[in-house]
């Protein structure tokens, strides 16, 4: 009996999607056809492969849809479990302090693909109030802090996240990419990003980016509170104590 391994298709397909990976890592982009050409496989069968490991945000298409690179999945992996640890550590006093002085639920979060995840939150003082989402994945586009990190991505980002457009979470969240687009533009000229009810109805969050020393953003931190005590009154009262949250977290990186 021979003792050599079986390939099952299955398993073809996973060596052929870490070839694919390690093959983009030294690569800003590649296109299909050099893809096809290092795994020595057909056009589409390559295109499959790309297309799935897209799905998944393992990859990113360019703009123009010719070219792809490594895509914020294996940004995700590659940070680890031991760097968000470190980050819940150096935010975890910031955030209380966040809490205290709003009166109201704070959270950090990171994006992981096309979702925010919660690393970490403060539970707020009043009786009313909305608890704290640690643990949580959440569309990126339903959350403050989500369309923080978004409006942090560079052009085409959008479309290679939500390449199935968006799905509505409550009534009121955005639509479409476009909207979305022109959402994150007016969250950049402002400094802070809003979710009004967009994710859960009868809750609102502002958010901002945090930033380590050398400017690239690495989470988000935000506010909740239920819809009736967050209007735009509060909301410019609260984005000054959030920017300051934002910018001690990066001081202590």
């Amino acid at each position: 009996m021979s003792n050599k391994p079986v390939r099952s298709e299955g398993s073809s397909s996973v060596g052929h999607a870490l070839r694919a990976l390690l093959y983009m890592r030294g690569r800003e982009s590649v296109r299909l056809t050099e893809v096809s050409g290092h795994l020595g496989v057909a056009r589409s069968t390559a295109h499959r492969l790309l297309a799935t490991l897209r799905e998944h945000g393992f990859v990113e298409q360019e703009p123009a849809g010719r070219r792809y690179r490594l895509g914020p999945a294996l940004v995700a992996l590659a940070r680890g479990i031991g760097d968000e640890r470190a980050l819940i550590r150096v935010a975890r006093p910031h955030l209380e302090a966040l809490r205290d002085a709003a009166r109201e639920t704070s959270n950090l979060l990171v994006l992981d693909g096309p979702d925010v995840f919660f690393l970490d939150g403060a539970d707020g003082p009043q009786p009313l109030r909305v608890a704290p989402r640690t643990g949580d994945h959440v569309p990126a586009y339903g959350t403050a802090g989500g369309k923080a990190l978004l409006a942090e991505l560079p052009p085409g980002a959008l479309l290679s996240r939500y390449p199935k457009g968006l799905q509505r979470l409550t009534p009121t969240t955005l639509p479409s990419l476009d909207a979305l687009a022109a959402d994150l533009a007016a969250c950049r000229a402002r400094g802070y990003a809003l979710n009004l009810d967009e994710s859960v109805p009868d809750v609102r969050g502002i958010g901002v980016p945090v930033r380590d020393r050398t400017g690239v953003c690495v989470a988000a931190v935000t506010v909740s509170a239920p819809s009736t005590r967050l209007d735009a009154a509060r909301t410019e009262e609260l984005a000054p104590l959030l920017r300051r949250a934002a910018e001690r977290i990066a001081g202590d990186l």
